[in-house]
């Protein structure tokens, strides 16, 4: 897996790769000697001003909100079939709903504490609109992801990826060693995207959402390590572990 590729640039062999600079054209972390770096070498600092500038125009033209609204309208625009059969059912179920809902329940808590949340992704091509991705949806190379992760809580996201190889990578935030903060009640689109490369399938997606930072290597290595198993499964104390499987068309 793999950003859209950049193109070549006349930057030295000690300079950091393009995906690096694409992240931090994103604002995601670096470490601070790759910061000293950009700042002082003139080609590397060139081609990030040049990425930021391009990711700001496409914020520009197509913010999380009008994403998030796409994926909504056509969602509502899905004709949803009303099947004859569940009318005797619901008839038979109404009486018996409203008597759960009006007799109390004894030792009944104040409120309901959720754990974790909604993992959302959506794909979009070029010459389509954007669509939600459900378990075992058709992907292909090409196919730029975008994700959502909506929790009551503040917290903060690691969301990772295992294709067919067994190679295992950080896709948000991309290509860091830590976990992003994550706002509480957040339902836009996080930014950026990813780029499915030609790796086979299937891709498992892993969101993990933790009250503190995570580190992404040990999670990464436990990955690793499931190659090949039915449904790889990750554990972190105090973790929300969502999974969703993709199946990749070449």
């Amino acid at each position: 897996m793999s950003p859209t590729p950049l193109p070549p640039s006349p930057r030295g062999p000690h300079c950091p790769p393009a995906a690096v600079l694409e992240a931090m054209s994103a604002g995601e972390a670096t470490p601070e000697a790759t910061r000293t770096h950009v700042g002082d070498c003139p080609d590397c600092r060139g081609q990030l001003q040049a990425l930021t500038t391009a990711r700001e125009a496409f914020v520009r033209a197509r913010p999380p909100d009008l994403f998030l609204r796409q994926l909504e309208r056509r969602a509502a625009s899905q004709p949803r079939p009303v099947r004859r059969w569940l009318l005797p059912v619901l008839s038979a179920c109404v009486p018996l709903l409203a008597l759960l809902v009006l007799v109390p329940r004894l030792g009944q808590e104040e409120g309901v504490r959720m754990k974790g949340g909604a993992f959302r992704v959506a794909v979009s091509r070029e010459g389509s609109a954007p669509e939600l991705l459900g378990p075992d949806a058709q992907v292909r190379p090409g196919d730029a992801l975008r994700f959502a992760y909506e929790t009551p809580e503040a917290g903060h996201l690691l969301v990772l990826e295992l294709d067919g190889r067994g190679a295992a990578s950080v896709f948000h935030p991309y290509g860091s060693a830590t976990s992003a903060p994550l706002p509480a009640a957040q339902r836009d689109f996080l930014p950026g995207s990813v780029v499915l490369d030609d790796a086979p399938g299937p891709e498992w997606l892993l969101a993990v959402f933790s009250p503190r930072p995570l580190e992404a290597a040990p999670l990464l290595e436990s990955l690793r390590a499931q190659a090949g198993r039915a449904e790889p499964t990750l554990s972190c104390s105090d973790c929300s572990v969502s999974t969703l499987r993709l199946q990749k068309r070449p």
